[in-house]
């Protein structure tokens, strides 16, 4: 199944743009499911047409359905909140702040995103289009499966071990809960699914993201910043849209300045993004909502290209052997020496960039060699290794 997903600042034209890919896509003929996984839904408002928590037959090859977080959430996480809520009320929190604290960042778009996982298994689609939240919540989104890797990796069997040794003296004295095994068996459970769903989305042949952007120098800097996380975590990106873009047909000197201060931030954006494909949509005369509507957005922005197809193919991470050492190679665009720290910890590389950092478990055959240097090379950070 081919796995398209749309993430960008908020505002920018994501959703409409969403909707136009999945419209064109079924034009085409391809079984097309779209799927929303922002929490403030708005595939309804695009398509003028009630779309639920349940699949919707909006046109003939197109579901549409907008995930409810919630039950996800009950599904995945019941018994672990169950088990935090308790812990934190121990802790002297209220029922409601012990609830919200319960949810970590970007658990509730992730959780739907397994919603696609169930989708893939079936085969009755043959596009999934995805509609995610803005870029703050898609990073957040796309590195837990990393996150709660390096948990199960690192301490989860040796935690339930001392856990299930400790637990009927240690509730006796301290009155602080401990987790049962039902609640370890749903952490195991969860970790699989997500380690599924991880591999699905970084599968560079069949799973890309989009970058919407407007010409704007701060839209266009986030999305920089947002490519360089992507790229981090191992997601690969084959193409940005250039949204709302003022039509040569506007000559009004109001909006003079404007176009020019765009027909730079695109010049700008096309040198920074090369060779990523950068595609333009029009502002449209009038609000984007309904079928004809949005297949002449597709057309405006793909011409008569199929969206569907993969634009732009490059592995983030790379390992190749060089005259018997072993190079690793990650694409870390838009990012400077100075932004970027670097360590060897056992079998893992640890690298941070900004607030993000990411763990990178190394396969066996760098894990026992030493870093014998590292560099970047056009974007590139490339890390030697030897005996």
């Amino acid at each position: 199944m081919r796995i398209i997903l749309y993430t960008g600042k908020g505002g920018v034209g994501k959703t409409s743009i969403s909707a136009a890919t999945a419209v064109r896509s079924a034009e085409l003929g391809h079984r097309t499911l779209l799927l929303s996984t922002d929490t403030a839904h708005s595939l309804s408002d695009s398509f003028d047409k009630r779309i639920g928590k349940r699949p919707v037959r909006v046109m003939e090859n197109l579901t549409a359905q907008e995930i409810d977080v919630n039950n996800e959430l009950v599904e995945n996480w019941g018994k672990i909140q169950e088990f935090v809520v308790k812990f934190l009320k121990k802790q002297g929190f209220e029922d409601f702040m012990a609830h919200e604290f319960s949810i970590f960042p970007g658990m509730e778009e992730l959780f739907s995103l397994l919603v696609l996982e169930r989708y893939e298994g079936e085969g009755s689609h043959d596009v999934a289009i995805i509609d995610c939240a803005p870029t703050g919540s898609t990073i957040r989104m796309l590195s837990f499966p990393d996150i709660i890797r390096w948990y199960m990796e690192k301490f989860f069997h040796i935690e339930r071990k001392i856990v299930k040794a400790v637990r009927p003296v240690a509730e006796r004295l301290a009155d602080i809960p401990l987790p049962t095994d039902d609640v370890y068996v749903s952490i195991e459970d969860l970790y699989v699914k997500v380690h599924e769903i991880k591999e699905l989305l970084t599968e560079s042949e069949s799973s890309s993201i989009r970058l919407v952007c407007n010409p704007q120098k701060m839209v266009i800097k986030e999305s920089q910043r947002v490519y360089t996380y992507l790229s981090l975590f191992g997601f690969s990106v084959d193409a940005v849209i250039m949204n709302r873009i003022l039509p040569d047909e506007i000559r009004d000197t109001y909006f003079g300045q404007w176009k020019r201060a765009q027909k730079r931030h695109l010049r700008e954006a096309g040198d920074s993004f090369r060779p990523i494909p950068i595609f333009h949509g029009n502002l449209f005369n009038r609000e984007i909502v309904g079928l004809k509507l949005l297949a002449s957005m597709a057309e405006d922005i793909f011409g008569e290209e199929d969206p569907t197809q993969v634009f732009y193919r490059e592995r983030p991470m790379v390992i190749e052997e060089r005259n018997g050492d072993y190079a690793l190679t990650l694409r870390l665009p838009f990012t400077e020496k100075e932004d970027l720290d670097m360590w060897v910890k056992g079998d893992e590389l640890i690298l941070t960039i900004g607030n993000f950092k990411r763990n990178i478990f190394l396969p066996r055959s760098l894990s026992s060699l030493k870093v014998k240097g590292a560099r970047f090379e056009d974007g590139r950070l490339v890390v030697a290794f030897g005996r």
